[in-house]
């Protein structure tokens, strides 16, 4: 194997793959990185097991084509540190040495069993042969969604889950796929998040995507506003694609609660209120306590918070509020992470006696929903 290729581009297309090498070591081959040329195009590929990325590197020449393991993170950071230009890669296989050599510097890494790599499944190598009139294919459908989009669906509803909880349905987002709608679904059990995106695809298919490698995809995908990404989904595995990168993630094997029996129908009041104002508020009597009380009346909104050790703080709000007078307590916190997450000036908030669910979401935007539980509030 030996090779040219740019410096700069190399750096660029390390700097996405990376984000799928294992950060623990359990299997030590999951720290490395996969160099394989294919078709006069060379490949960097890495994998943890539960994602996989693969992106094709440009500015390539190939004088000899070849695959080759090496430590992942050593080879990203030399590659970081050397000036732009040309770089020259060369597998000694005898030797089982790599090098990667410029004009002033020289480097040998020792190279990993190419055979103990995992590789993607051949599932992906169909997105080149496939468009969206195929889905009629068994346990096979396949979707374009704008990136950016996507990227604002997952930021609005990963903040809902929990990514290091050993229960599945907690540390991953349902993802409900529809005629031309993509809904994500999210909850810490405290809250739950509906978001739903327009799509091209008919077909219906639900997955449960872990919410690690949810953000990646976003990350990754989500900067260009006009991009469009290919997603296909199997039964075990969903896979992105656009402009030389495909995404692999593994799906969780698990059921998601039935989340639309705690979506509230009826409520004793609701409150449009501007965002701005309720955030800034929140914001302030968090300070002394995260467990806030919110008085409900025609007069307006006073949201007060008391900590022994600490003190108290009282501040009144104007809203317009319909339905019976009312004290409740919410988490701030969970409060404050809805209204960061959306751009609105104004805020629907419907709110449930007792220890019912509440919701929120803005006004005239029925396509993102957040539903809370309130917390008891002390005697």
């Amino acid at each position: 194997m030996k090779l040219f290729c740019s410096q700069e581009e190399l750096l660029r297309s390390l700097q996405i793959v990376t984000k799928a090498l294992s950060n623990k070591n359990t299997l030590p081959i999951l720290n490395g990185l996969l160099l394989e040329t294919r078709d006069d195009q060379l490949y960097c590929i890495a994998t943890d097991l539960e994602i996989g990325i693969e992106v094709k590197i440009p500015e390539v020449t190939i004088i000899a084509p070849g695959k080759v393991v090496i430590q992942g993170k050593t080879f990203f950071e030399i590659i970081k540190r050397l000036s732009s230009g040309r770089i020259e890669l060369i597998l000694e296989e005898k030797e089982s040495l790599f090098h990667i050599k410029t004009p002033k510097s020289f480097f040998s890494l020792h190279i990993m069993p190419a055979k103990e790599f995992p590789t993607f499944t051949e599932d992906y190598k169909r997105f080149k042969n496939l468009d969206l009139d195929q889905n009629n294919q068994e346990n096979l459908s396949i979707y374009s969604i704008n990136a950016s989009l996507l990227r604002e669906a997952v930021k609005q509803s990963s903040y809902a889950t929990l990514p290091e909880d050993p229960r599945p349905f907690l540390s991953s987002v349902l993802a409900e796929f529809s005629d031309h709608c993509l809904r994500l679904v999210a909850t810490d059990i405290n809250r739950l998040v509906i978001k739903e995106i327009k799509i091209k695809g008919e077909k219906k298919n639900n997955a449960l995507i872990p919410i690690k490698s949810l953000r990646e995809i976003a990350q990754i995908f989500g900067n260009d506003p006009e991009e469009e990404i290919t997603i296909l989904l199997d039964q075990r595995q969903l896979f992105t694609m656009n402009k030389g990168v495909i995404i692999s993630t593994r799906l969780i094997d698990s059921q998601f609660p039935r989340y639309e029996q705690v979506i509230p129908n009826e409520f004793s009041g609701k409150m449009k209120i501007n965002r701005h104002l309720f955030l800034s508020s929140l914001n302030r009597s968090s300070l002394l306590d995260k467990a806030v009380k919110l008085s409900l009346s025609e007069a307006g909104l006073i949201i007060s918070s008391s900590e022994p050790e600490l003190g108290m703080a009282y501040e009144e709000i104007n809203c317009h509020y319909e339905g019976e007078e009312m004290e409740i307590g919410f988490n701030a916190q969970y409060l404050m992470d809805f209204l960061r997450s959306i751009e609105a000036e104004e805020i629907e908030f419907k709110l449930s006696s007792g220890m019912k669910a509440s919701l929120m979401k803005a006004v005239n935007g029925g396509e993102y929903t957040y539903i809370i539980m309130p917390l008891r509030l002390s005697a």
